[in-house]
């Protein structure tokens, strides 16, 4: 299986800095602007599925890429939502700097190990992420799919097909409307591309550009 993971478009949220885990923000114009871009640079893709996170940034990410292909079936899938970041969600960076600074950095540092209060464990999204991933492998072999996600579903993909320690995730950056691919077959799975976002030119966000991740 060939498996295209994109991250969302920038979010409204992402653009001023803003904790959104599953709160529904939606993209910003530079977000709209960068899944019209991705949409194109995949429209020659032979995709067989595409799934996406129901989040409205992921799903217009995917929409934007699906018009391009308007016989490939769409499929909504809640295991391909951010992780829930709980008392953080709707806080600017600023804001989390200041309440939370053991929290933050031990999310950043150690996120096997942490937990946002009153948010997901990072056992969970592992679990979900790591389950979905055993489905469309089973069920899509052979078959090229697309996945439109969240910045740490993304990273969770990439480590555990490099075999990296989960805690190492945080190093990966993921741009947003970026494409990364991997291959699964009968061998060791082989991350092909990570981050491509050349399609994107001036349109790029930069990790300096995002505080709330």
């Amino acid at each position: 299986m060939r498996l295209i993971i994109v991250r969302h478009g920038e979010s409204e949220w992402n653009r001023i800095h803003r904790y959104q885990g599953q709160l529904d923000a939606p993209l910003s114009e530079l977000g709209l602007r960068q899944a019209d871009a991705l949409g194109q640079r995949l429209r020659n893709e032979q995709l067989d599925v595409i799934y996406t996170s129901p989040l409205q940034r992921a799903a217009l990410t995917a929409r934007a890429i699906a018009a391009f292909h308007p016989t490939v079936p769409l499929h909504t899938d809640e295991a391909l939502l951010e992780i829930h970041h709980g008392e953080w969600q709707g806080k600017y960076a600023d804001e989390i700097m200041e309440q939370y600074p053991q929290g933050l950095r031990e999310w950043r540092e150690h996120p096997t190990r942490s937990q946002m209060p009153g948010g997901e464990s990072f056992s969970n999204v592992l679990k979900r992420t790591l389950d979905f991933r055993e489905r469309i492998c089973a069920d899509h072999a052979a078959q090229t799919v697309l996945v439109s996600t969240h910045d740490v579903i993304v990273k969770i993909l990439v480590a555990d097909a490099l075999g990296m320690n989960m805690d190492r995730i945080n190093r990966i950056w993921v741009t947003n409307a970026s494409i990364s691919v991997i291959e699964y077959g009968n061998d060791l799975p082989y991350l092909v591309s990570l981050s491509e976002a050349c399609h994107l030119g001036t349109l790029a966000s930069t990790r300096e550009g995002q505080k709330a991740i």
